[in-house]
């Protein structure tokens, strides 16, 4: 946000960046499919905001389709960028860490995107959850389809925490070799063996 005060009359009020685009929710929808490349390039964008973040200690911890909007620039790769929308749940939290109350938080989120250690409640979970998401939002950006699905907000965090995700080759002939490596990595149910975000965004400019 720029700034923020109260009017008046006691109505508090925040002033924030008009951005006109579309979100990666509707674009996804539009497509309904496999985005090709410019999966790559998305997701370096997404992954590059979410790197600068994890480098002052903030992690979001609910990143999905709707948390991103994709505006009109004209100087970056493909004439649009990627921005990364609602650090509402990494603030709340911080809070409650300092405050002693990290009961609650723990386990917000969405769950088609969530870590396992956030399906779990975990108090463990650090930057390597968005690395998690970025990952399931790849995953439905290069095959169209996402890794887990199921009926039900239970059944879908226990295939987070215990069932491994398809290949993305097996949904998706096209995907190159080394995205799936690179995507499975994310994807890995300990955080401790997905990559950094920083590194995510290196081999995703390595690999589009």
């Amino acid at each position: 946000s720029f700034d923020y005060g109260e009017m008046p009359d006691g109505t508090a009020y925040i002033v924030m960046e008009y951005l006109e685009g579309e979100s990666l929710s509707a674009r996804i929808k539009r497509t309904a499919g496999p985005f090709g490349f410019d999966a790559l390039r998305i997701g370096r964008q997404i992954g590059a905001a979410l790197a600068a973040a994890h480098s002052k200690g903030i992690i979001h911890r609910d990143l999905k389709p709707d948390n991103v909007i994709i505006v009109p620039d004209s100087e970056a790769p493909g004439g649009e960028r990627a921005k990364v929308l609602d650090f509402g749940i990494a603030k709340i939290t911080a809070d409650q860490q300092s405050t002693g109350l990290t009961q609650m938080g723990e386990v917000m989120g969405t769950p088609r995107y969530m870590s396992p250690e956030q399906c779990k409640g975990s108090g463990q979970v650090d930057a390597k959850t968005d690395v998690y998401a970025l990952g399931i939002i790849l995953f439905i950006m290069l095959t169209g389809k996402p890794p887990f699905d199921a009926e039900g907000t239970g059944a879908l965090m226990a295939m987070h925490i215990y069932h491994e995700p398809p290949k993305l080759r097996e949904v998706e002939p096209k995907v190159p070799p080394k995205v799936e490596e690179l995507v499975l990595q994310m994807l890995a149910k300990k955080a401790d063996e997905r990559p950094s975000m920083a590194d995510v965004v290196a081999r995703l400019g390595q690999l589009g």
